[in-house]
């Protein structure tokens, strides 16, 4: 005999057209052990409140529509089974079901997600390939199984969102940033042998609120419902930028200033950083902040001594560069 509970259900409902804020509303449902998220809210939609808003499709963890937050994380209600978050939560017998972070809601746990696809369409997050249009439909063009290879986790995206959610850099730019999402579909994209606009492509993403924002929290990687070692993609796309020469951005030179601090000094040299990431003149742009991180007494020093070990630290950089090269 399958084991039933109550289980309160408190969900964050808010309609635009006639709430000033939102608020959370709970559900007391008795429940079999098996059961979904998704199954739940469907549940109290048909028994309890008619008027809860919600978004599913295929109910099988394959679309991507049902992305929520339960209990503080983004999952997909599909495949989010009740018993297991109650066995995961602090608090028992009680699930919290809020709608995504970083879009605005439409109503109760439906969001707007026309702001993640314009940045899909604004960075061609698809293959072109180089075909005219005569040939369209008339012409195939393979993938090799060894060409495949380096995307193949990468097209397990199902555009669901719950990076897009959970990224602390998309809340933090008032959604400016081009998000965990679009950047593994770039990787996917540029890394694709038929593609034929991988440089245009990374034109546009080294600029203002591009792959250089992120602050490697991993957020996206511990949210992702397929998942996908998304970071591992961030990192490909900013190793491509070295090897188109795209260089001038402040993130790049950022980069190369660690890897050359590091290289030489087994250590960073805070003191210089600013100057040969921003230049002279955005160096002075910092100089409130340097005063700020003075008073509370971090003051790096100007002529950072050798670490002993700077040597075993050179060759370990050695090492990564050459299994670097190996792969690519």
């Amino acid at each position: 005999m399958e084991e039933k509970r109550q289980i309160t259900f408190n969900v964050l409902c808010y309609n635009p057209e006639v709430d000033e804020t939102s608020y959370f509303k709970s559900y007391d449902v008795v429940l079999e052990q098996g059961i979904t998220v998704l199954r739940a809210l469907n549940h109290i939609k048909d028994t309890i409140d008619p008027t809860l808003s919600h978004r599913f499709f295929c109910q099988a963890g394959i679309c991507g529509s049902c992305s929520l937050r339960i209990n503080g994380i983004s999952k997909l209600a599909c495949t989010t089974q009740v018993w297991d978050e109650l066995e995961s939560s602090k608090t028992k017998d009680t699930i919290t079901v809020e709608p995504l972070r970083n879009f605005e809601i439409i109503k109760d746990l439906v969001v707007d997600i026309d702001p993640m696809v314009e940045k899909l369409i604004k960075y061609k997050s698809w293959v072109v390939p180089a075909t005219t249009d005569s040939e369209l439909g008339k012409k195939e063009i393979d993938v090799k199984p060894e060409e495949f290879e380096p995307i193949n986790l990468a097209t397990d995206c199902i555009l669901c969102a719950s990076c897009y959610s959970e990224c602390t850099i998309t809340e933090a730019s008032d959604q400016e940033f081009i998000s965990p999402l679009v950047m593994l579909r770039a990787y996917r994209m540029n890394k694709d042998t038929r593609d034929t606009i991988g440089a245009e492509r990374m034109d546009v993403l080294v600029k203002d609120h591009g792959i250089w924002d992120c602050t490697h929290c991993y957020r996206c990687v511990e949210s992702c419902v397929k998942n996908i070692p998304i970071m591992d993609a961030i990192q490909g796309l900013r190793q491509e930028t070295f090897e188109r020469g795209l260089t001038s951005s402040p993130g790049a030179k950022h980069a190369l200033a660690f890897k050359d601090d590091t290289k030489n000094l087994g250590r960073l040299n805070e003191f210089s950083l600013p100057i040969r990431t921003l230049g002279m003149f955005g160096a002075v742009s910092q100089i409130p902040f340097a005063l700020k991180m003075g008073i509370k007494g971090r003051i790096p020093p100007i002529f950072p001594h050798k670490i002993s070990s700077r040597k075993e630290v050179s060759s370990m950089l050695d090492e990564v560069e050459r299994d670097s090269r190996k792969k690519d």
